[in-house]
């Protein structure tokens, strides 16, 4: 059983992240959120660096 039940993911982080995971990316994002059950959406943090990230269950 899972630990959450969650609906989606939403990962908060920069905007170099954002694009590298939804373009060269994408491929890898489609297999994780097929093998999760969950979508993953993405909300640019204007303040974030590349290395700066949170993940909101929701």
């Amino acid at each position: 059983a899972r630990q959450f039940d969650a609906k989606e993911l939403l990962v908060l982080t920069s905007q170099e992240v954002v694009d590298l995971l939804v373009d060269e990316e994408s491929a890898s994002l489609a297999e994780l959120e097929d093998f999760i059950m969950i979508p993953i959406k993405f909300q640019v943090e204007a303040l974030f660096t590349q290395e700066q990230y949170d993940i909101v269950i929701m």
